[in-house]
């Protein structure tokens, strides 16, 4: 295994990396389920979740009461899914009553698999 360049110890390989590809598909399917429980229990207990204009929200509890207050009403349409060394990158979009807005997540992968951070990006159009 190679080291990790986020300091963060070691990457996982390939096999635990596919893991991960399918907890970040499971975690759209658990939040447009509003299934918090199942959502939360993809993440490490010390992740970390980074989203635009918010203060990151750290652990899991953290994370699960974030998602809960959250009444996502939205949708996750996934696109495309690109994986390696530990790292999980997912272009999307979400639908719903209020259209529809395209979004790039970028994870990091725990040495089991789990869900260690999320950083969220929106695409908005150009002025």
């Amino acid at each position: 295994m190679a080291a990790d360049r986020s300091g963060g110890g070691r990457q996982p390989g390939a096999a635990v990396t596919a893991v991960g590809v399918e907890h970040v598909r499971l975690s759209y399917e658990y939040l447009d389920r509003s299934d918090i429980d199942g959502y939360g229990s993809l993440f490490d207990a010390d992740a970390v979740l980074h989203r635009p204009g918010e203060q990151e929200v750290r652990g899991r509890a953290e994370i699960e009461a974030y998602q809960a207050r959250r009444h996502q009403v939205d949708r996750h349409h996934v696109d495309d899914v690109i994986a390696a060394e530990g790292r999980v990158a997912v272009i999307g979009r979400l639908v719903g009553t209020g259209g529809e807005v395209g979004f790039a997540d970028f994870f990091l992968l725990s040495e089991h698999g789990l869900l260690r951070s999320q950083r969220t990006f929106f695409f908005a159009p150009a002025d």
